[in-house]
């Protein structure tokens, strides 16, 4: 062929490619490229306006796909996440089908992203998932600008409901969403030509992104280690800002939030970049981002009603964390209590309306949980939820459990006496309204945190924490709760414990804690196991078995053949018993007296016990058993003489006894205990 034809043929497929292009797509070429956020926006108003019905329109987004990459779509989804986050600020016109689960779907059936712009692979798309319509397109990377494609399909009848293309500006921070062996290619640079076989080129060394963004990286962590002034804090914002907030460069910005917080730096315009970033992110329990973002933007307690807004439509977004979310928005916030009621009573509405929460709305009981568990920082907030949305609750068995912990919690943490009561109020009424399998455990274990203990400065704290007043109230409202649930444990030292505090609180418990006239009957009879019992319940009554007296004393001239050691411990109770009703009458003190020496080492534990707690009555058996004695009586002697000293002034009238023994006695040890009593009863 010559050269004459072959410059013909050249030239005549030049002049066909020519014309190819002119009429290639005329509202692309014609268009102006323009910033990402411009076309971005045009195309959610243009998807907005196509949607004129008052029910939301049931919507898939999938990536943009890569005309000229299979394996690099990162710029698709970055426009994915673009136009997801638009639309979701408009709930009434789209419901955003979960992207993870269309992703699994596209991967189950081996779909293309190319392909989904076909009518019929849109249809066979709606069959497999409950949506009305799917947005899908397709990209092609040119030298400075992307052209865009994408329709928005009827998954029913295949209709074209909305067709756009558009020009993007590739800035230095698109660029870097591409990969370096992707070829620039501009419509000017298309030619048809005749070309000899292809030469080997020599390979060449280009850089992978992760080398690239590592690169950024040490750059900036360079430049973070000085921040110095004004103008170089501001300098390393604007860099940052330029780089967006996605892929392995974005996490640059993990690196200047920890700076920026570490030194308690404040740049408005880079948090107005962040918090528009986070915004964009349609899944945040899927992204660490989101998270990260809400810690940093709260990080001086100061939520604005920006931060608010963003952070609320972050909380829509999710079901993971939303207690942490609830503690940096609401829980640590500086803002007035009327603009944090007003907050809550948002966010609690919009679990009304079924509008928080993906991939699930959430139910009133996490969003209740979730929120009380947010706000543990202070208690006048929790103090306004828990009355205002518990009606609200269903209580099943873990809720109710978390329920009653909020509750113990926010007892522990209010310091004012007054609210420490109202919340008392509220956790009575609690357990009067609900029960389960759980709640003896929950209401015994509350109990117990009133009781007191050997330490003092620890009983001085629980006084605090725990006012016996508050006790007393729990006990009067509950009282049959307590009764009922006695006897629910199936370890017999819980059993012990939970009577013994029955007993001392005068709590009624059938077939368990006998009345006192029943006490008086058991007691008259033979059974000296079911005494025993009674005995150690009535040890625990206080004074409160005075009118069965004479039946107690009775008891102390008892003997047994058959069971000695039972019968021993009933008469201890015995003196016990007559110690706290402070019994005056001289059997019951005589056989005391008598005890004081006794072997057994309760006996005369108790007999000591009891003498003093009876008193003066008490002083002038003593003091005839003292001027008895003899010299071969020492430890007797010794034991009076302590109990008159500890009695004090009630034992004035020993006085005579005391120095006439200190005139005769030669033993040091009741030598000093004299003369400790004198001072003491003087």
């Amino acid at each position: 062929m010559t050269g004459f034809f072959k410059v013909a043929i050249c030239s005549g497929l030049r002049l066909s490619a020519l014309f190819i292009l002119m009429i290639y797509s005329e509202s692309v070429f014609a268009q102006k490229a323009k910033d990402f956020t411009v076309v971005i926006k045009d195309l959610a108003t243009r998807l907005e306006n196509a949607h004129a019905s008052s029910q939301p329109l049931r919507l898939a987004i999938v990536p943009l796909g890569n005309t000229r990459s299979k394996s690099s779509h990162l710029f698709g989804d970055y426009v994915t996440e673009s136009i997801t986050a638009k639309l979701s600020e408009n709930p009434s016109k789209y419901k955003i089908f979960e992207r993870k689960r269309l992703d699994a779907i596209l991967k189950e059936d081996e779909l293309m992203l190319s392909d989904l712009m076909l009518p019929e692979a849109a249809q066979k798309i709606g069959k497999l998932v409950p949506i009305d319509a799917l947005f899908s397109g397709t990209y092609t990377k040119l030298k400075t600008y992307v052209d865009i494609s994408a329709r928005l399909i009827d998954v029913t009848t295949g209709e074209i409901l909305v067709s756009f293309s558009g020009r993007i500006k590739i800035t230095r921070n698109l660029k870097m969403l591409f990969p370096l062996n992707e070829q620039d290619e501009t419509p000017e640079d298309l030619t048809i030509s005749i070309k000899p076989a292809p030469v080997k080129a020599e390979p060449v060394n280009q850089k992978s992104m992760d080398e690239i963004c590592a690169s950024r990286m040490k750059e900036f962590q360079v430049k973070l280690n000085d921040l110095s002034t004004d103008e170089k804090v501001s300098h390393i914002a604007h860099e940052a800002m330029k780089i967006p907030f996605i892929n392995k460069c974005g996490e640059i910005h993990f690196e200047v939030m920890y700076y920026f917080n570490r030194y308690k730096i404040i740049h408005p315009e880079y948090e107005t970049f962040l918090l528009s970033t986070l915004d964009t992110i349609a899944f945040p329990s899927l992204d660490d981002r989101a998270f990260n973002i809400i810690k940093f933007a709260a990080r001086d307690s100061v939520i604005d009603a920006r931060d608010w807004k963003v952070g609320l439509h972050t909380m829509m977004k999710t079901s993971s964390y939303l207690s942490t979310y609830v503690g940096y928005l609401l829980g640590k916030s500086k803002s007035s209590a009327d603009e944090s009621q007003e907050r809550i009573d948002t966010y609690f509405k919009l679990v009304s309306d079924g509008k928080m929460g993906l991939p699930k709305a959430i139910s009133m009981n996490q969003a209740f949980l979730n929120m009380m568990s947010g706000l543990r920082y202070g208690t006048s907030l929790r103090e306004y939820v828990y009355p205002k949305y518990a009606p609200f609750l269903t209580l099943d068995t873990y809720t109710a459990g978390k329920v009653y912990h909020e509750l113990a919690d926010l007892y522990l943490d209010e310091d004012d006496p007054a609210k420490k009561t109202m919340i008392m109020e509220w956790i009575a009424d609690f357990f009067n309204k609900h029960s389960d399998e759980k709640s003896h455990e929950h209401l015994y274990d509350f109990a117990r945190s009133f009781e007191l203990t050997d330490d003092e400065d620890r009983n001085k704290k629980i006084v605090k924490e725990y006012p016996a007043r508050d006790l007393k109230l729990l006990v009067n409202r509950c009282k049959d709760k307590f009764s009922e649930y006695a006897m629910k444990t199936p370890y017999k030292n819980q059993q012990e414990d939970r009577i013994r505090f029955c007993v001392a609180n005068n709590i009624p418990v059938p077939g368990v804690i006998t009345s006192i006239s029943q006490a008086d009957q058991i007691l008259k009879g033979s059974d000296l196991k079911e005494q025993l019992r009674v005995m150690k319940l009535l040890f625990q009554m206080g004074d409160r078995p005075k009118p069965i007296e004479s039946t107690i004393i009775s008891l102390l001239s008892k003997r047994s053949i058959n069971d000695k050691e039972t019968m021993t411990e009933i008469q201890v109770l015995a003196m016990a018993i007559l110690g706290h009703i402070k019994s005056q009458q001289p059997a019951a003190i005589d056989y005391m007296t008598s005890k004081l020496m006794s072997y057994n080492y309760d006996e005369s534990e108790h007999a000591t016990a009891a003498l003093l707690e009876i008193g003066k009555p008490s002083v002038a058996p003593l003091i005839k058993l003292l001027n008895k004695t003899t010299i071969h009586d020492g430890g007797l002697r010794y034991k009076i003489v302590v109990i008159l000293g500890k009695l004090g002034p009630l034992a004035r009238s020993a006085e005579p006894s005391l120095l006439k023994l200190k005139s005769e006695n030669s033993n040091s040890d009741i030598q000093y205990a004299i003369e400790a009593a004198l001072q003491s009863i003087n």
